[in-house]
């Protein structure tokens, strides 16, 4: 589908300062140099700017002089000439060659204007069959146009000239189109560096572009599946995955991963895999690879539903549920942790040995987010209580069967989740949604930025947004909004004093019964309460 693009590239204020200065800087720099010193910004910058869209991401290749010596250069012309760059435009970072850590060359980091420059060598990448290591040297532009993962991604803007530099020959007209290809032979490209096949998936995602059909199936090449498992660092894959969660086009990516076969290459136990399938049960091990298999169909049906789910919603008359459901997908974050649970989804209360010297069990979801993609606690913590309490709700299971729970078991089941309450309401929706719903499969299909056509239940769906404005009016009529900041009306110190007895592991569930008496007797004081845990322990 052509798209609206600018012809050329319009500065703004604070880049046309950034282009003069460097201009001037060449200019004065050429005057004694036996080969010309020739600036591009390169990237993502080109790319967003056609598309009318303002960015920061400026990235600088320079032709003859290292990322570091452009730098010192550049700040001491400035000062020579009375340039005021900005605050901490004097502060120069240098990341060097370091090839174990995927830094293959010098960079220099500064901030002129305000803005963050990187500075770099053009280079050329070449690529041996014993490492996914590149020997790296400085090249041509037409070599570092090459080496880039999209060809709309290798459009260069020459700051001397003014000009834009398409050397593939494709990316304008791939920018256009929307499609994405590489500029080389797209298999040998994504066994060069298959985080590649991701970086492809998130710019899909991210800008509705369809992906070139020859480069799409070299993408499902089996031998990719493996060397992203093995040679490239789960933090790497876990940058490109959070980029496809927080896109606003997460089905879109998502099918793509479904497609080219990649959703066990990603969302698995990572570097500890080995250890994980050495030290576990064959039964456990069994039940792992059904789940796997059960996540390949989810996340296929997940996001061919989704969007009639949200569409419904924002139709629906349920105010408060409505109301939440927005909030949560207004925040990227929460949209990230909604598609981490619902891709997730088979493997909850499923736990796993993952040290021999202990026998203490771990969620898998928790393994996933935590060593497979390397994602924090904040991630982690929350998708494993979610998805694994996901199919055990017996509070919500009674207050939509029987209209009524206590308010002590409501109170308690809003606690497991503190904040992430409203996320685990939606989570527990959209399951029941696609439990209720009969979706076919269609994860052979050719994937398009195009919602899949399908057409919810709306009997289904009136139902289950009404069961969870129930729960919100719940909620609401018992006061438990503020649950979550909720303390004890008394510790377990002031127990075992009041009762007579020696601090000890009895104190740990005696607190937690304390909260239960205390949301059923909202107006009750702590004598009352001292008698009825004495009553308890008695």
């Amino acid at each position: 589908m052509k798209r609206s693009i600018n012809q050329s590239i319009v500065l703004n204020g604070t880049e046309s300062k950034i282009r003069n200065l460097l201009v001037d800087f060449c200019g004065q720099y050429n005057q004694t140099a036996q080969q010309p010193l020739e600036l591009r910004i390169t990237g993502g910058w080109v790319r967003d700017k056609l598309l009318g869209n303002e960015s920061n991401d400026l990235d600088i290749a320079i032709n003859v002089l290292s990322g570091e010596d452009f730098a010192s250069q550049l700040l001491s012309y400035a000062h020579s000439q009375g340039v005021d760059l900005g605050k901490n435009a004097s502060s120069l970072h240098t990341i060097k060659k370091n090839p174990e850590k995927s830094k293959h060359l010098e960079t220099c980091t500064t901030k002129l204007y305000g803005l963050d420059i990187d500075f770099v060598n053009l280079r050329s990448e070449q690529y041996t069959e014993d490492s996914r290591v590149p020997i790296i040297e400085c090249g041509t532009a037409e070599e570092d146009a090459l080496r880039r993962d999209a060809t709309l991604n290798a459009l260069f803007y020459n700051l001397n000239k003014g000009e834009i530099e398409d050397l593939t020959g494709k990316g304008l007209e791939d920018l256009q189109n929307g499609i994405l290809r590489t500029p080389l032979q797209p298999l040998q490209t994504f066994l060069d560096d298959p985080l590649r096949v991701l970086r492809l998936v998130r710019f899909a995602s991210r800008f509705n572009f369809l992906i070139d059909s020859d480069t799409l199936q070299a993408m499902k090449d089996e031998r990719i599946r493996s060397t992203l498992v093995h040679k490239i660092s789960r933090e790497r894959v876990g940058v490109e995955v959070d980029k496809i969660l927080t896109s606003d086009n997460v089905q879109y990516g998502l099918r793509l991963i479904n497609y080219v076969g990649l959703t066990e290459s990603i969302f698995n136990s990572g570097v500890i895999s080995e250890t994980v399938d050495a030290i576990n049960d064959k039964s456990i091990l069994e039940e792992l690879e059904v789940r796997k298999q059960s996540s390949i169909y989810r996340i296929d049906a997940s996001t061919q539903a989704y969007q009639a789910f949200r569409q419904y919603i924002a139709s629906s008359s349920n105010v408060q549920f409505k109301r939440m459901v927005e909030d949560v997908f207004v925040s990227k974050p929460l949209q990230k942790l909604f598609w981490l649970c619902t891709a997730l989804q088979p493997y909850g209360n499923i736990r796993v040995k993952i040290n021999p010297k202990k026998l203490s069990l771990l969620s898998y979801v928790e393994l996933v987010l935590k060593e497979g993609l390397r994602f924090g606690k904040h991630d982690y913590d929350s998708a494993a209580s979610i998805v694994d309490k996901l199919d055990s709700s017996d509070v919500l299971h009674r207050l939509f069967q029987d209209g009524q729970v206590s308010r002590s078991d409501l109170g308690l089941y809003i606690r497991q989740f503190g904040s992430f309450f409203p996320i685990n309401v939606v989570v527990n929706a959209f399951n029941d949604f696609l439990s209720a719903t009969d979706i076919p499969i269609h994860i052979e299909d050719v994937p398009s930025p195009q919602n899949v056509e399908f057409a919810c239940n709306t009997e289904i769906m009136e139902n289950l947004t009404s069961e969870y404005e129930r729960l919100l009016a719940t909620i609401s009529d018992y006061q438990l909004e503020n649950v979550n900041s909720m303390k004890p009306l008394i510790d377990g110190k002031f127990i075992a004093k009041a009762i007579g007895r020696k601090p000890g592991p009895w104190m740990s569930s005696v607190t937690g019964e304390v909260l239960r008496w205390q949301l059923d007797h909202p107006k009750g004081t702590q004598d009352e309460c001292i008698a009825h845990i004495r009553e308890i322990l008695d």
